[in-house]
């Protein structure tokens, strides 16, 4: 009998399994797509995004699909390296000396990413209280129990499937939003004009460069999601990932056949990559549409908790209650689910760390526990800083801006890092696609400058 993988995959001789070769055998692997997809779809794309519809108009549209599939690449590259090394880039950093700067700015980037999650508390429960009408705080602390709930367990099998459902509920809930505001084609024509967007005063910026760069770092991969992904890569065993911490070889010492099936993993990270970029773009645009057809057409500019309910109630007038209530429940489902990702990368980042730094040579906890605590932590810090200073949309556009460096250098190290490692020892695996490797260089720079323009 041929060795079989803790995944169920037929190994052969090697101790890879074989990537996916059909499109139907992709499809099983695209859970880590999802649970990244799911993570994105909330903060930038429906908080930020009807903003930019309601002052806009359609002017800008056209922003969504360049600043999407731009900022793919960086994370491309960083998930990338995980699977044809078997380790996360948190782990490079600790063991190469002179990045573990990087180690400690990633720790501290998910506690600024929690000032974000801090201001989609504030969004969802303004939406679930919409709904259901109780007190804000009640709201936050009822989301935020459920998120830890579903997080507790540890279960990437569980994240997974609740994450796929909720992320296919609320594509079919905003195609019939699209279908709904489907924009004429003068409509079309206006936002692919090329133009830039000025201040916003519901996104509580002052200039066309900061408004810009809030849409740029939230839009897409930002820093909860994309730090996130690698360990939604790691417990679906892709890769290098599938074989334990002890077992993974050195580059140099990789089969040739190993090294070839590796190169397909490389393409499974990239198409998965793409299907989530596509997934972003045709929800994001879907949504500027029906703010720009509802609240830029009656001249309504939001700001703080009211952006959901007074579109809710646009499409309530024009439609009947039906179409306000698929609104309403596709802005909850994308906003509640848009924080279990970022719960639990950053438990697994934070138990990881504990263990470069030591603590567990001291402590004899498991590293389940260890993980609950750190979870335990990362949700009550969300709600101190909703319920203490209470407005969502500066908190997002501060958390945007203060993790926005950390994220530009998280999109460019692992390309230089990866090429350093595999150039003389297993060339095959280096990055190779240069229009790729340009574009993530591009995301990453621009994501370092527009957030501290931003900020200043």
């Amino acid at each position: 009998m041929k060795p079989v993988s803790s995944n169920g995959v037929e190994k052969t001789t090697s101790r890879i399994s074989q990537p996916p070769l059909t499109f139907r055998e992709f499809l099983k692997w695209l859970g880590p797509a999802f649970i990244f997809t799911a993570s994105q779809i909330g903060g930038g794309e429906f908080i930020t995004i009807p903003l930019l519809g309601a002052y806009l108009g359609f002017t800008g549209l056209y922003l969504i699909p360049i600043i999407a599939l731009v900022k793919i690449f960086g994370q491309f590259f960083l998930v990338q390296y995980g699977v044809i090394r078997g380790k996360t880039f948190l782990q490079t950093c600790w063991d190469k000396k002179w990045l573990r700067w990087l180690f400690f700015g990633l720790l501290i980037g998910c506690i600024f990413h929690s000032m974000l999650l801090s201001g989609l508390l504030g969004q969802t429960a303004g939406i679930f209280n919409f709904l259901v009408p109780l007190p804000i705080n009640v709201w936050i602390i009822i989301i935020v129990i459920g998120g830890f709930v579903i997080v507790f367990s540890k279960s990437y099998k569980l994240l997974e499937k609740i994450s796929t459902a909720l992320l296919w509920i609320f594509l079919i809930l905003i195609t019939i939003v699209g279908i709904l505001f489907w924009p004429s084609l003068e409509g079309w024509i206006a936002g692919f004009t090329p133009a830039l967007p000025g201040a916003i005063a519901g996104l509580e910026t002052t200039s066309t460069a900061e408004t810009i760069a809030v849409l740029f770092v939230v839009l897409g991969s930002g820093f909860g999601p994309t730090v996130s992904y690698i360990w939604f890569a790691k417990d679906k065993k892709m890769g290098m990932f599938e074989l334990d911490e002890q077992e993974i070889p050195k580059p140099e010492e990789l089969t040739q056949e190993e090294r070839k099936r590796l190169q397909g993993w490389k393409k499974v990270i990239l198409y998965q990559n793409l299907v989530s970029a596509l997934i972003l773009i045709v929800f994001s645009m879907m949504i500027w549409i029906a703010a720009a057809q509802t609240l830029h057409n009656k001249i309504i500019k939001p700001e703080g908790w009211d952006i959901v309910p007074q579109m809710v109630s646009i499409f309530t007038d024009i439609y009947g209650e039906w179409s306000g209530l698929v609104f309403i429940l596709c802005g909850a489902i994308a906003l509640f689910s848009s924080i279990l990702g970022p719960l639990y990368g950053f438990s697994r980042l934070w138990e990881e760390s504990f263990e470069r730094l030591g603590l567990y040579n001291h402590i004899k906890w498991k590293r389940t526990t260890i993980y609950r605590v750190c979870l335990t932590f990362f949700t009550i810090l969300p709600s101190v800083f909703i319920l203490f200073i209470g407005r969502p949309m500066l908190l997002f556009s501060v958390a945007s801006m203060l993790t926005g460096p950390i994220l530009g250098l998280v999109f460019i190290f692992p390309i230089i890092i990866s090429y350093l490692e595999m150039n003389h020892t297993a060339p095959e695996l280096k990055p190779k696609r240069y229009w790729a490797i340009f574009l993530a260089f591009l995301s990453g720079i621009l994501v370092i400058i527009l957030s501290l323009v931003g900020l200043g």
